[in-house]
Parts: structure tokens; C-alpha cells; sequence
């Protein structure tokens, strides 16, 4: 069985590890335009419209008070109404937060008016980025190396942890089933970090696999003597039977006893070589060969016509091609004949019409039908229906669709209540050749 590569285990550690980092990467850049936009809303703008109202406050008291100088911060006041006297920098800066870039570098220019003047406060904002780079990305670099060397660590302790459990996926999946010999699980929890729960899983495991080999082995056996001791006592009743009925000094009714007992010699020996196939169905080595379905479809309904005389049912065959099928004989007479003589079971009198065409084979009978409530069940084993007219093994549609699965052959069927039924098996890559006038 072929698993999904996108949904290993491993794969979605790797997955939910990158999407670790992604979000940590996100987050940080997202922390980086917010420190910067806190940086210059918080910081410098509300700092130079403090100072612009304190200049303004000072001026009102004191006319002559000198613009702010510092370090950081130069101020310029010029007379409103002469706009050719500001510098060139200064020239269409309207009131409010500028950005300036200078030959010097970058600076933030707060512009105000008041009672006639103009005041330009130009802040240095190089020197806020690098505060902001020894205190803000020194540290969230630092923060991030941390978080990206946590992440991989818990990626490779994860990956540590369930590595066993990979391992045993990987074990059970490579099991094989059809193989002749024991099946084996290695030691899963002699691994490195294996932990108490991948131990109990495996012993399972193990359990488990013992139990199936011990399960095949005794289908193996039972399979094995039951092809001997049931079939050899079915086979000494066959030639018993056929001997009894040679004999011309057999009355009539010994002689009906007779064919009855070898009839249901004959059905019991095919029914357990058809038990026997199915029991071995996942070994190799089932015999098949070339089958012409026509010759088998006659010789079923010869047999049928033989049991079913009494009725005086008009049993038909319509040949539209011959059809080849590489396969069991036993199974393909097992599969027709069941269809046929259900059929026949089923009607009391009308006909019974087997067609082969290309790839298929159709029985329809004019029977009793079965009932739309029924017919979901007719494939039960041990399923009879309220209308049943005659005992049997409860078993024979019930093993036609075992068979029919178990080979790949699709099985269909109709039915009306009181006006029969129809059921057809395909036969996919059969071999056929369509008959003249067809």
C-alpha cells in the first residue's frame, strides 16, 4: 500500500518546523516596522512639538530667546512673510513633520508658525537609528538566534522521538503477506529514544504478527487435511453411487436414491474444492488455463436440464460470440453453475434464458422474482428468502459473489417481484469472437 508523501509523519514535523520559522520571521519584521513607526510617531515627532510649544512659550516671555542648538536638534526662526529669505533646504515645507535628506544625512524637520514667524526645528534622525540599532535590532538579532536555534532543537528532539514510530510504519508496511514464509517485525523498541509508548505499540505489534502466522499456519493445515479426508470419503461416495447406478437389476425408486446421492456427492466435492480456493486465496500458485465459457455454460445447463426435468422448464442458450477467459475451470463452473441452477430453483415453470455475448454472460428466468427489500440481502451467506422453494446450503450466491470479487469479475443483478430476475457476470479481458449474423 502506497502512503501519501504529504502526510508522513516526518514531512509534517518539517512542515510545522518551517512554518515555526516563517511565523518568528514574520513577527519579527512586523516588530521592526512597528519599533520604527513608534520610533518616529512616539518618540521624535511628539519630542519636537514639545519643544516647538516650549520655544513658543519662552518667546512670548522673552522675544530675544535664542532658538534651541544642541547636539541633536537645531532650531531657525525667520519672518513668515519673507519666504525668499529661508534657505533653500526650507523652501515649500508647509507646517507640520517633514522628512529632509540632506548631504549630511536624514533628518525630520517640524515646522510651526506663530504671531508672524516661522519656526524649523531639523532633527538628526541618523543618530536615532543608530540607538535604535545598538538597542533595538542588537537585541531582537540576538532574540531571534535564540528562538531560531530553540526551534531547530525542538525539531530535532521531535524528530528523535518519533523516528521509532516511522520505523515501525515503515516495518509494517514492507510486511508481506502472500509471503510463504513467518512474518517478522523487527525490534522496534531496541531503537535509540524509543520511548514507553512506542515499547507498547511495538510489543502490539509483535503480538499481533504472531498471531497471524499462527492463524495462516492452521488455515495451512486445516486446508491441507481437509483437501485429504473430506474429499477422499466424497470421492469413494461418487464412485459408489456412479457403480449402484450401473447395475440394470436397480429398481426405480433405489435408482433416484442413487442419483441423488451422487448428485450431492458430485455439488459437496465442487462446493470444498470452491472453499478450499477461497481459504487460499492469498497464495499463489491457483491453476488456470485457457476456458472457452460456451462449453462450460452448455455442459451447466445440460446438468441443470438433468436435475430440474420435472419442471419442464425451457431452458435456453443464445451464443452471440465465443468468449475465452484465462482462469480455474472449477471456478468458472462453480460461478455459472450456481447462477443456472438458482435460477432454475426459483421457477416454476416459463423459461430460462442464458445468453453469452462479448465479455459476458446473462441469465434472466421468468421466475418469482425477489422483492427490492430482498434483494440487498440475496448475497448473505445462509440467506433464504420468504419464498424459498427448496432446501439447500444456504450458500450458493452467497459463494458465487466471494468468487466473482476474489477474481475481478463484476456481478449484476435486477429483479421485479413475480416476473423474474436477471443477473449478469463480465468477464474484463476476456478473449471473445462475435458469431455470424451478430
Amino acid at each position: 500500500m502506497k502512503t501519501n508523501s504529504s502526510r508522513r509523519l516526518n514531512r509534517r514535523l518539517w512542515r510545522a518546523f518551517v512554518f515555526q520559522i516563517v511565523l518568528i520571521s514574520a513577527t519579527a519584521i512586523a516588530a521592526i516596522y512597528v519599533a520604527e513607526f513608534a520610533i518616529r510617531e512616539i518618540l521624535i515627532v511628539s519630542a519636537l512639538e514639545r519643544e516647538a510649544d516650549y520655544f513658543w512659550a519662552r518667546q512670548n516671555i522673552d522675544p530675544n530667546t535664542p532658538a534651541p542648538n544642541t547636539h541633536s536638534l537645531i532650531g531657525y526662526v525667520f519672518d513668515a512673510s519673507k519666504l525668499n529669505s529661508f534657505p533653500e533646504e526650507f523652501q515649500g515645507l508647509t507646517a507640520g513633520i517633514h522628512d529632509l535628506s540632506t548631504a549630511v544625512g536624514q533628518s525630520v524637520v517640524f515646522v510651526s508658525d506663530v504671531r508672524g514667524h516661522r519656526l524649523f526645528l531639523v532633527f538628526d534622525a541618523d543618530n536615532v537609528r543608530q540607538l535604535a540599532t545598538y538597542f533595538g535590532l542588537v537585541p531582537l538579532t540576538l532574540l531571534l538566534i535564540i528562538l531560531y536555534t530553540s526551534a531547530w532543537l525542538a525539531y530535532r528532539i521531535a524528530g528523535r522521538a518519533v523516528s521509532p514510530v516511522v520505523q515501525l510504519a515503515r516495518e509494517v508496511r514492507d510486511l508481506d503477506l502472500n509471503a510463504t514464509e513467518r512474518l517478522t517485525l523487527s525490534k522496534v523498541y531496541e531503537f535509540k529514544g524509543a520511548d514507553d509508548e512506542v515499547i507498547t505499540l511495538s510489543h502490539a505489534l509483535e503480538q499481533l504478527v504472531e498471531r497471524v502466522n499462527q492463524f495462516v499456519e492452521r488455515e495451512r493445515i486445516f486446508t491441507r487435511e481437509t483437501s485429504h479426508e473430506i474429499r477422499s470419503p466424497l470421492t469413494v461416495i461418487k464412485i459408489a453411487s456412479e457403480m449402484l447406478l450401473s447395475k440394470d437389476d436397480l429398481s426405480a425408486s433405489n435408482r433416484a436414491m442413487a442419483d441423488k446421492i451422487h448428485r450431492a456427492a458430485k455439488d459437496m466435492d465442487e462446493l470444498t474444492q470452491a472453499f478450499l480456493l477461497l481459504a487460499r486465496e492469498g497464495e499463489s500458485g491457483i491453476a488456470k488455463e485457457r476456458l472457452c465459457l460456451n462449453d462450460i455454460v452448455q455442459r451447466e445447463i445440460a446438468r441443470c436440464d438433468l436435475v430440474y426435468r420435472e419442471k419442464n422448464l425451457q431452458l435456453a442458450f443464445h451464443e452471440k460470440a465465443r468468449v475465452w477467459v484465462s482462469s480455474s475451470p472449477m471456478v468458472v463452473a462453480v460461478v455459472i453453475g450456481n447462477l443456472i441452477r438458482n435460477a432454475c430453483a426459483y421457477t416454476d415453470k416459463g423459461h430460462i434464458d442464458v445468453s453469452i455475448s462479448a465479455g459476458r454472460v446473462r441469465i434472466e428466468d421468468t421466475g418469482i422474482g425477489i422483492s427490492d427489500d430482498q434483494l440487498k440481502d440475496v448475497f448473505t451467506a445462509y440467506y433464504s428468502g420468504s419464498s424459498s422453494r427448496e432446501s439447500g446450503h444456504g450458500i450458493g450466491l452467497n459463494l458465487v459473489k466471494r468468487m466473482t470479487d476474489r477474481f475481478g469479475w463484476p456481478l449484476e443483478i435486477s429483479s421485479l417481484r413475480g416476473h423474474g430476475t436477471v443477473v449478469e457476470v463480465s468477464f474484463p479481458g476476456a478473449e471473445f469472437e462475435l458469431l455470424p449474423g451478430m
